[in-house]
C-alpha cells in the first residue's frame, strides 16, 4: 500500500518504477539488519526529474517490519558510492532495522507498507534471498479492483 499522503514524491517514484516494469538487482543489506536493498541506478529510472531533489518525507531511521523505505542518493553523496545517482528501495521484513551505515546515520522516506495479510509472504521471500544471495526484483502495478 503506497503512502501517498505521507510521502507523496517517494510514493509517486515507486509508482513510476512499477509502471516502467523491468527487473532490478537486489540483495540482503549488510548494515541495516532485516532489509532487502534494491539500489536502482539513474540509468534505469523511468524519469530522472521525478527523483532529483527528492525531499525526505515520512522520515525514519528505524524502519519497521513491512515498511518500504526509499533513499535518494545523488552521485558523490558518500565516499565509495558508484559514479551515478541511486534511488534505493528498502524492503524491511523484520523489526530491529536501523539505518546506521559506515558513513553514519541516515534517514529514509517510508513510502509504502506491505498489507498485513502479505507480510508473512514477504518475510519468507526475504529470508530466501538472505540464504541464497542476490537476486532481481520486479515491480509492477496491480490493476485496481472494483468492489
Amino acid at each position: 500500500m503506497l503512502l501517498d499522503a505521507q510521502a507523496p514524491r517517494a510514493a509517486a517514484a515507486l509508482w513510476a518504477i512499477a509502471g516502467k516494469g523491468g527487473r532490478y538487482f537486489a540483495q540482503h543489506a549488510m548494515w541495516t539488519g532485516p532489509e532487502i536493498s534494491c539500489p536502482v541506478p539513474a540509468a534505469q529510472l523511468p524519469d530522472l526529474s521525478l527523483f532529483q531533489g527528492m525531499p525526505l518525507e515520512n522520515g525514519t531511521t528505524f524502519p519497521a517490519a513491512g515498511e518500504i523505505a526509499t533513499v535518494w542518493a545523488p552521485r558523490g553523496l558518500w565516499k565509495g558510492m558508484p559514479d551515478t545517482d541511486v534511488f534505493d528501495i528498502g524492503l524491511f521484513y523484520g523489526d530491529g532495522a536501523r539505518l546506521l551505515m559506515p558513513m553514519g546515520w541516515i534517514m529514509a522516506s517510508v513510502a509504502a507498507r506491505i498489507v498485513p495479510e502479505d507480510l508473512a509472504k514477504l518475510q519468507a521471500g526475504c529470508q530466501a534471498i538472505r540464504r541464497n544471495g542476490a537476486c532481481e526484483l520486479e515491480f509492477s502495478q496491480e490493476p485496481e479492483t472494483k468492489s
